[in-house]
Formats: structure tokens, sequence, C-alpha cells
């Protein structure tokens, strides 16, 4: 009896054992829609009132790339595998928020209310590839198969008041239904006035295999820095915005320099003339921290703006550390840094356009170590919203500055901020407005 049961206690911890590693490996939570920003908690809310876009029902229209290699055959509506191939694969996707009879107003009325009656589950409903590139050949070329695709994102790109493409990077541990309903959560709080294009990287989909996604990225960069090549050359959008969260920096940051380095005969002016990349923000962004300021004095000048929303206390980055055994960009060890570099940080902060925003240390948000502000904490998604859609400064975001040392500065947001907001978005709307029709 007693081999019995020492039999049957393994047998249970095995058990148990297996459970834990099947959800760590297997299950990717569905997303459901964040949180109201907060100067969007009202029923006047002019954004929603703007775009000519589609609104019918209760359905969000976005765009995808990814470099994944698909599968030969598509399955549980999955057509595309964690690993990086040579190829740019370009479509749409379509999610549905909520219940199938959620009207247009129904959904309208239910997202901008601060304490919801449910909460709206963002379903994947179908997708399309439509473009297909060969990152091994002739980049140069016009992309005649492709022009549909590109014809689709200009025509939208007219109806829409704002004219700039928005390319959100997701973090690690990410599927495409996750990444891409996290693309179009934020597509439909522009009042459906943007054109929001998620770029799927290959995540191993897996907690326990971060490395893979470390290395996965690192491999992606070509692809990520061809990708904004393609659409400011095919497409008439004024800006080409970039969000990046957590991992997602691992690509996009290198991938800046990357698109520097390939052209390093042409004047950075004529790059960003020619590229036309305006904001780019890094969400909790789970990158080396050192390596970041060479990559940084390579981009920063083919870029309108770089904003880094950083947290000391960030729980997930603080685990990313140890695993990689370097700060973390959103969670900076100013120690690690040589005399070199420090000189070199504390001058871009002087005098470029690179901003810090601490949310970490802003008392009011009451954050600790939480690593997805950028999306669950009303405050933080407004401010995201305002500088994405109309390029707005911190001071005109309604956040305060404070010193960092040696003129360097950096930014957080105040305990009344709730107030603040809501009276320059009172005040200021109809200028915000104006700037997507300049």
């Amino acid at each position: 009896m007693k081999q019995v049961n020492i039999g049957l206690k393994a047998s249970f911890h095995y058990f148990v054992f297996f459970i834990i590693a099947l959800l760590l490996s297997g299950c990717q939570p569905k997303v459901y829609l964040m949180p109201t920003p907060i100067g969007y908690d009202k029923d006047s809310m002019a954004f929603f009132e703007l775009s000519e876009a589609k609104k019918e029902g209760n359905f969000l229209y976005t765009l995808y790339a990814t470099n994944r290699n698909p599968f030969e055959i598509s399955y549980n509506y999955n057509k595309y595998s964690i690993f990086p191939s040579n190829s740019l694969r370009l479509g749409y996707v379509i999610h549905r928020v909520g219940d199938e009879d959620m009207s247009w107003e129904d959904l309208r009325k239910e997202s901008l209310t601060e304490k919801r009656s449910t909460n709206l589950l963002i379903e994947k409903i179908e997708f399309m590839e439509m473009a297909h590139y060969d990152l091994t050949g002739d980049m140069t070329q016009d992309p005649d198969p492709e022009r549909d695709f590109f014809n689709m994102i200009n025509q939208e790109l007219d109806k829409m008041y704002n004219k700039d493409i928005l390319v959100y990077v997701h973090g690690a541990n990410c599927n495409f239904y996750r990444a891409t309903a996290q693309g179009a959560q934020y597509f439909h709080f522009t009042g459906h006035n943007s054109v929001v294009l998620t770029f799927s990287w290959p995540s191993a989909e897996n907690i326990l295999k971060y490395k893979t996604d470390v290395l996965h990225a690192k491999q992606t960069v070509p692809a990520f820095a061809r990708l904004i090549e393609i659409l400011a050359k095919n497409t008439k959008a004024k800006n080409i915005n970039i969000l990046a969260y957590s991992a997602g920096a691992q690509v996009v940051s290198p991938g800046l320099a990357y698109l520097r380095d390939m052209y390093p005969d042409i004047k950075p002016e004529t790059l960003k003339k020619r590229f036309r990349i305006g904001e780019v923000y890094l969400a909790a962004p789970d990158s080396n921290f050192a390596p970041f300021i060479d990559r940084y004095m390579k981009f920063k000048d083919i870029v309108e703006r770089t904003t880094i929303n950083l947290n000391q206390y960030d729980k997930v980055l603080r685990i990313s550390a140890i695993q990689n055994g370097i700060s973390r960009l959103g969670r900076p060890n100013i120690n690690e840094l040589t005399e070199e570099e420090r000189l070199a940080i504390v001058e871009a902060l002087q005098k470029d356009k690179l901003d810090l925003l601490n949310v970490g240390d802003s008392e009011a948000l009451k954050l600790g170590g939480a690593h997805d502000s950028w999306y669950n904490h009303p405050w933080v998604s407004n401010d995201l919203l305002l500088l994405m859609l109309f390029n707005a400064s911190p001071e005109e975001r309604g956040l305060e500055k404070y010193e960092l040392g040696n003129g360097a500065t950096g930014y957080f947001f105040p305990k009344n901020y709730d107030q603040i907001i809501r009276e320059i978005l009172e005040a200021e709307q109809d200028e915000f407005l104006q700037k997507l029709q300049q």
C-alpha cells in the first residue's frame, strides 16, 4: 500500500507539472479591449466622429506584416509558424469586439465607459495574405503583384483624418492572434482614424523559450528594416510611426540602426525625408541598455522623435536582466555605461528629440512592478495616443519635466494629470484635430 501511495503521489506531482508546463507553453491568453484612456471617458469624444472609414458593427480592420515561415497547411486557423523565414508577408486582419450582435454605437458607448458592464473580448474573424517579398531578392523593383495591397493602404489613408501609419511590434511569448489583437485595440481608440499595421515577428510563443525569442528577434532585424523601407516607398503616409512593446525593442532599435547602415553614403536628412519615420515609442523596452546608445546614435537623425517608457520597478524586466546579464532599456542601470556612453546619452537628452517618460516614479500611477502600462493604464495609454495621433510634445500632453542632472531632463505624470488632461482636451481639441489635416 505504501508503494502504491508513493506511486500515486509521484503521478500526481508529474500531472501537476505537466499541466503547468502545458499552460506555460501552449496557451496564449485571450485579448480583451484595454481600459478606456482617461481623456476618452466622455460620449462627446470627437475622434470617433471624424473618420469616413468602415464602422459597420463591431469590427476592427488592421494590417499585418510577418517574417514567420508559413505552414504548408494551415492548422487550427493558424497560418504562420514560430520560425523565421527570408520572406516578408503582408495582408489584412479583421477582429470583432464583444458579442456578434453588438452595433457600432453599442461598441462606442461601452468602450468609452470607465466601468464596463462586461469584458470586451477581441476575436480574430478573418485574415488574408496579399503580398509576399523575398528578402534575398531585389527590393528596389516596383512590386507589381503586391500593388493591390498598397492601393488598399492608400485608399484607407484617403479616408482617415490621421494620415500616418502606425507599425506595432509586439513583445516575447506572443502568437499571431495576440499580436494583431493588441494592434487592433490601439486602432479602436484612435476612433478608427489610423492605419495600423502589426509586425508579427516569430516569437516562440512560450514563456520558457525566451532565449529562442531573443535569437529570432535578432534574425528579424533585416526584415523589419525592409518593412519600413517598403512602406515608405509604396504608400503616401505622411509619417510612419513605430510602437515597440517589451522585446519588440530588440527588433526595432537595431532595425532602425540597420536601416541607417544600409545607406552609409547618403546624408541623414535625405534618409529622414525618404523614410518619413515620425514617432518611435519604446514601451517597457526589453533590450540591452548599453548597446542602445550606439544604435540610437546611428538612427537618431533619421527619425523625428524617440520616447522611452521606463519603470525601474518593472518585475518582468528585472527577471530579464538576470537572464541576459545586463540591465534592460526600460529598467536601466546607469553604472553599466562607460563615461563616453554617459556623456553621449546626456547630450542626446539635452539636444535631441529623445524623451524619457518615467512611469515608474510617477507616484500617481501606482504602477508598482507593472510591465504593460502603455495599454493597461488609462493615463499612459491616453498620453501615447496624443503623441502618436498629434505628434504632441510632452508639455502639450500635460506631462511634468524633472531634472536628471547635467542639463538632461525627463518627464513624469503629475498627480493631477486626470484634471490637467481633461482641461487640455477641452481647450485644445480643435487645435489637435487641425494638426491631423496639416
